[in-house]
């Protein structure tokens, strides 16, 4: 089978670059030619490219709104599918899934668009949402199917009448299991507290320094990877506070699994989300969860059993498990349970092959 994943960038490791090359790989290894096509704004990141996957620049596809530049990542992209032909385009990110979509209708292939979080969902700007729900609503009129990688947007397009029920499918996103259960590190007397994710609006870091500013007297250690354009912001901070020998800024990491192996808490502040790999991959690697109840994340943290939704108690949420070890030991016993019924790779790699099966058959028959 011919796929093709088409995406607006993949300069930074976020959740739905990850995800793209993760399914590519694994399409790949079972015998799929796979090709990623993708905008170019910035080089391609180390850490995405993949041996056995082809990866086509679309050199005018930019993640901000650019009339010009957006018309002509649309020939580009157009150009591109009409000259590969593709059993099924799969597509990812709000720009690349609009002019994605109606060159892949134009041509007549078979798509599916992933949601990774809706442009419209709750905690981005309101003119912004209003936009993207009527761009959706008319790109939903030529779109058969649309992924949701959680509950919340499923129901949120529903909700706002995007698309009907038919056209929509829950996929939850699903991580690789790197974690290694059956050796836990023995436990040090410093709590280690992690937060994975790019230092950018959406993830509210200050929050979380704030909130550790409150409890320091307490014993923990903050490690923070990821790096982003408000990340000096967040270091002045943590020197105005007095707080540089208690907190570490790594930037981006190569191996965030090292990284989670050696964590006693993981936490993740944001204004939004759709269904954040970062969590899932922290509750496979047995840890108690922290985050803010925004999005899908309900659905993968449970409140008090394997961590605590955040609703305005931060400081009063992780002074609770810092000073309790042996609440932090259930917690991320949980979390493993949790992660292992509903959010490995596996299972999300067969339900997403499947409707790709299901959709070519649809386009034969049209």
């Amino acid at each position: 089978m011919r796929i093709v994943q088409l995406i607006t960038h993949m300069h930074e490791v976020g959740g739905a670059q990850v995800h793209v090359r993760d399914l590519s790989k694994r399409l790949a290894q079972e015998g799929h030619h796979i090709s990623i096509l993708y905008g170019t704004e910035k080089k391609l990141a180390d850490e995405l490219y993949v041996n056995e996957i082809e990866y086509i620049p679309i050199k005018h596809l930019l993640r901000n709104m650019h009339l010009v530049k957006d018309l002509l990542a649309f020939f580009e992209m157009r150009k591109s599918l009409k000259q590969m032909n593709p059993d099924i385009v799969a597509i990812h990110s709000s720009k690349a899934g609009i002019l994605g979509r109606v060159a892949c209708w134009s041509l007549r292939i078979p798509f599916v668009f992933t949601a990774h979080g809706w442009a419209f969902t709750e905690g981005v700007g309101k003119n912004k949402q209003v936009f993207y729900r009527r761009v959706e609503k008319w790109i939903g009129k030529i779109t058969k199917k649309v992924i949701t990688v959680c509950d919340y947007d499923r129901i949120l397009a529903l909700q706002h009448q995007v698309l009907t029920s038919t056209k929509l499918e829950t996929i939850h996103n699903g991580v690789m299991d790197q974690s290694n259960p059956n050796n836990p590190l023995v436990p040090t007397e410093m709590v280690k507290i992690l937060m994975v994710a790019r230092f950018d609006t959406p993830k509210r870091h200050l929050e979380l320094l704030e909130a550790l500013s409150l409890i320091k007297d307490l014993n923990w250690y903050m490690i923070f990877a990821g790096d982003g354009r408000l990340k000096e912001q967040c270091a002045q901070y943590v020197q105005e506070h007095n707080m540089g020998h208690k907190v570490t800024f790594l930037g981006n990491h190569s191996n965030v699994s090292e990284l989670l192996m050696d964590a006693d808490i993981f936490v993740l502040t944001s204004s939004w989300e759709g269904l954040p790999l970062s969590i899932l991959e922290a509750m496979s690697h047995g840890l108690p969860i922290v985050a803010s109840n925004v999005g899908g994340v309900k659905e993968a943290v449970r409140n008090s059993e394997n961590g605590y939704l955040i609703h305005h108690n931060l400081p009063e949420l992780l002074s609770t498990l810092i000073e309790n070890p042996s609440l932090r030991k259930k917690m991320g016993k949980k979390s493993r349970e949790i992660y292992e019924t509903s959010f490995t790779f596996e299972r999300m790699y067969y339900k997403t092959f499947l409707t790709y099966k299901n959709l070519i058959k649809l386009g034969e028959k049209d």
